[in-house]
């Protein structure tokens, strides 16, 4: 028993070694909002503020690009070193080709090494638009926007968190509506890579707004 017990303590210390190194990322101070009280969470230029795997994510023409040319067993994420509480996010993107599979998280945690526990706003053939709890629940929302879908093009996502009512649109058109008592209230922002086969997705115009009222901006009347 006491060489058993023994022989845990370095497994113990290096699982330890790796929650801190995850816990010791710098946080990033956000920039201050313009006078439409919008802040931009990508600066155009480079991944300040943001990190992740650097083989598969890159800044390319103005544009956080995930790509792998062979695909990856394991989804990966570039995570925010930022997080909210009640927001909104409006941001472009495009996912080629249509049947791989992106998605963007939400008031989420790093989870089990190169996951992520929390909403996401799916992308993808057959999930466009839907809510999904990574690590979690699974589907929240099973109705997507597959019928205003731009394929191969860029599109426009609209995500709406204040306390437990969670919104969604894409292109202007709702798909999520929901009051999520069970989900987290905070957290930091991901983007993801699907595990599977050759993925490109892009991602621009990231536009946060803190406190908002809780409505779409985006949505078609």
């Amino acid at each position: 028993m006491i060489r058993r017990a023994a022989s845990l303590v370095p497994l113990i210390l290096v699982l330890t070694t790796l929650s801190f190194a995850e816990e010791a990322k710098p946080k990033f101070d956000l920039p201050k909002p313009g006078p439409d009280g919008k802040i931009a969470i990508f600066n155009g230029k480079d991944l300040t503020g943001w990190y992740g795997d650097t083989t598969l994510f890159k800044v390319d023409n103005g544009e956080i690009v995930g790509k792998t040319d062979k695909g990856i067993k394991q989804n990966e994420f570039l995570k925010s070193q930022f997080e909210a509480g009640d927001f909104r996010l409006v941001l472009q993107i495009k996912l080629v080709p249509n049947s791989a599979n992106s998605g963007v998280q939400f008031r989420s945690v790093p989870f089990k090494g190169n996951e992520m526990k929390g909403y996401q706003a799916d992308a993808g053939a057959g999930w466009w638009a839907k809510l999904y709890e990574e690590s979690g629940r699974g589907i929240l929302v099973k109705e997507g926007g597959e019928e205003f879908v731009k394929k191969d093009d860029w599109n426009t996502y609209e995500i709406v968190a204040v306390g437990h009512k969670i919104l969604v649109a894409i292109n202007g058109h709702k798909t999520v509506d929901l009051d999520d008592e069970k989900g987290a209230t905070s957290g930091i922002f991901a983007l993801q890579v699907h595990a599977g086969g050759p993925t490109e997705v892009r991602f621009k115009d990231l536009q946060l707004e803190l406190n908002p009222k809780p409505e779409l901006t985006t949505e078609k009347k």
